[in-house]
């Protein structure tokens, strides 16, 4: 009897530090993702006009990127790269298309899958929005998938789904994604709806709302087509009319609804807290997409100007990683899934090619790509319009395209004209810049030259 009780205890010890080993070297994944959040809505990006005290305690516990692109400014094309690894074009989800079945082919894996084969717990709280039923357990591999559907204070449920997830998964390793579906509500706002499940105040006067940005004004030498979308659905942009005024109130209710999903993000940073795991829980904190955000009177997504392309890009390990800021070329919609699967040690499909962003965090790798393309097809809703765009990104240069429409091309300078304002393509002195750009794109894909005629 004794030596059974003996052999008993000794299984039981041998199984806790296996469970304490496994977690020690496999750290779990944590990704949050808020929807339609422009990267300057973060009051750790300069931005005095909100207040986001979780976003800043990520960026004081790690790197934040300031040069990180969505792969398209549209919802389930964007999402849907980012749990493929993907870009859309590639993929072929250049559209909101329906959560159906039979749409998502068995060879292109889901992030959730690769992560469930490679023995981790997973689970997928939130917005969904992917074309492929949440029920399809079998192909996305989230075993634990909760709140996906939009309903009245669906972000405020987030945390306590997160929560009840860690608490079972605590002594395992697990990839967890919150989703939160703020501050995507400034649709509704915009159009005098009721907002699709938060609620706000209505705004101050304008005087009292925050300041519009340098670039509100339409540039010269815009391509006329992004107006042409702009009127396609008035429920969509209600905005063709406004004045300065309802602009800064734009702005103002933007804020506020970025500051109440703020406090959502805490809430899961507490659930962290709460079960010991911020010591073994790599964060990856970014959005779908951004929003015009009053700039270029612009309000949703699709162009390709910055403030609908560029997201909040934050990778943190609470009382680890030092603070740093980091402006690398970054897209959310491939980088994601192969710096995830590096962090977790899992050997990803070898059909992705987004970077590893672990290797210039940790100072393995100090080359990185010194280009970046970012994507757009226009729609109304779930309908395409036939009309294709591209970015070309540099450090320095932006190159827009657009597929149809007078005037298609931009060229900017980033660095002397960050928000977009001077159209270069006709100034013969960034003629041989202009060539690279259409050269690179031209060399980018081969239905690239079809499409753009380059």
């Amino acid at each position: 009897m004794k030596t059974c009780i003996s052999f008993f205890i000794v299984f039981l010890w041998c199984a806790v530090l296996s469970a304490q080993t496994d977690r020690s070297d496999r750290p779990n994944i944590l990704i949050i993702m808020t929807d339609q959040q422009t990267a300057e809505a973060m009051s750790c990006a300069g931005n005095q006009d909100l207040h986001t005290p979780a976003m800043d305690f990520l960026a004081s516990n790690g790197t934040r990127f300031t040069e990180a692109y969505c792969a398209q400014p549209l919802c389930t094309p964007s999402r849907s790269s980012m749990f493929s690894g993907v870009m859309p074009s590639e993929n072929g989800f250049i559209g909101n298309y329906p959560e159906e079945d039979g749409q998502w082919p068995d060879s292109l894996l889901f992030m959730g899958k690769i992560f469930k084969d490679a023995g981790y717990k997973t689970g997928y709280v939130g917005k969904w929005h992917i074309p492929l039923p949440a029920s399809n357990i079998a192909q996305h591999g989230f075993e634990y998938i909760e709140n996906t559907w939009t309903g009245d204070f669906m972000d405020a449920a987030i945390p306590a789904y997160s929560a009840r997830f860690m608490k079972e998964n605590k002594d395992h390793p697990f990839l967890l994604v919150a989703s939160f579906l703020n501050p995507h509500d400034i649709c509704e706002w915009a159009r005098d709806d009721y907002l699709k499940m938060d609620f706000i105040d209505n705004p101050p006067p304008p005087e009292e709302c925050p300041e519009l940005p340098y670039n509100w004004k339409i540039s010269p030498l815009e391509p006329p087509i992004i107006r042409e979308q702009q009127k396609v659905n008035l429920r969509t942009y209600p905005s063709i009319d406004w004045g300065e005024g309802r602009w800064r109130q734009y702005r103002w209710a933007y804020n506020r609804l970025v500051e109440r999903v703020d406090g959502y993000v805490q809430m899961i940073l507490d659930g962290l807290k709460k079960y010991g795991l911020e010591d073994n829980t790599i964060i990856i904190f970014t959005s779908d997409h951004g929003d015009g955000y009053a700039a270029h009177q612009w309000n949703q997504k699709q162009v390709l100007y910055q403030e609908s392309i560029k997201v909040p890009f934050i990778i943190s390990k609470i009382g680890d990683f030092q603070p740093e800021v980091n402006d690398r070329l970054i897209c959310n919609g491939t980088d994601i899934m192969t710096t995830a699967c590096s962090y977790a040690g899992i050997e990803g499909p070898s059909y992705l090619k987004g970077r590893d962003i672990s290797q210039i965090m940790h100072g393995k790798q100090s080359e990185w790509r010194d280009t970046l393309v970012v994507e757009t097809d226009f729609a109304d809703n779930t309908v395409l319009l036939d009309i294709k765009g591209r970015a070309v990104i540099t450090s320095q240069y932006k190159y827009i395209i657009y597929s149809k429409g007078e005037r298609r091309e931009q060229l900017f300078d980033l660095k002397s004209d960050p928000g977009e304002t001077k159209n270069l393509v006709y100034d013969k002195r960034y003629q041989t810049t202009l060539a690279d750009m259409r050269n690179y794109l031209k060399n980018y894909s081969d239905t690239e030259r079809e499409i753009f005629g380059l």
